[in-house]
């Protein structure tokens, strides 16, 4: 049971990280500044739940 709880908490993981990667992109792509401001809130929420 631990061995599919670890994968499920790796592909948890992975899709955060997925997740992170395309909200820094968005906003590195993005000139509107409250999409901006939105975006940068969402990437330090997904990097808190990566601590």
């Amino acid at each position: 049971m631990t061995d599919k709880s670890d994968r499920s908490e790796n592909s948890d993981r992975k899709e955060l990280e997925r997740r992170l990667e395309q909200a820094r992109r968005m906003e590195r792509d993005n000139d509107d500044p409250l999409t901006k401001e939105r975006l940068g809130q969402l990437i330090r929420d997904l990097e808190e739940q990566l601590r």
